[in-house]
């Protein structure tokens, strides 16, 4: 099949220019240029992924054993704090991370189809994921690690070659 068709593949160059050429192949059969998804990229949607999943995995596993960190905690806070708050800031916590990791599958699988508003989303997402862990501490280590997953990841959607791809997709949209 590959030689049934003249394909040209554009090399992005390297320097101070090196994010003004996106990585396009040229189809010479009159098909739509494709934008070709950079390894950083790729490897950002990894790291995301794996934020959403330490997420929605910190929370079905505070969930679980929900009863057991209630007693736990109720026997360790202050004589002020009673089960019921403590039973209430769980759950909200636990949604609350639930409710996190749901949007990041979302704004993944927008990433994984080439949507440029992707970036911004996973701002988003970043900025909550960070209001969470200063509201709630790092008590849920998979959250806390997801979040980290997730900043690594969100430095790598900015990079040189991640801009010249989501700036590929902007010319061809």
């Amino acid at each position: 099949m590959a030689g049934d068709q003249d394909v040209t593949t554009v090399e992005v160059p390297v320097g101070p220019r090196a994010c003004s050429v996106p990585p396009v192949t040229i189809d010479e059969s009159d098909e739509q240029d494709v934008v070709v998804r950079p390894k950083l990229v790729t490897a950002a949607i990894v790291l995301w992924a794996l934020d959403a999943i330490a997420y929605l995995g910190g929370a079905a596993l505070v969930m679980g054993t929900h009863s057991a960190i209630v007693d736990s905690l109720a026997k360790t806070a202050p004589k002020d704090v009673t089960r019921d708050q403590i039973n209430g800031q769980l759950t909200f916590e636990e949604f609350a991370s639930l409710g996190v990791g749901v949007l990041v599958v979302v704004f993944v699988y927008l990433l994984l189809r080439g949507n440029r508003w992707a970036r911004i989303l996973l701002v988003l997402a970043a900025l909550i994921q960070l209001v969470c862990q200063l509201l709630f501490g790092i008590g849920i280590v998979p959250v806390a690690a997801g979040t980290l997953l997730g900043l690594v990841g969100l430095a790598l959607l900015f990079l040189p070659s991640a801009n010249a791809y989501f700036a590929g997709l902007k010319r061809l949209a």
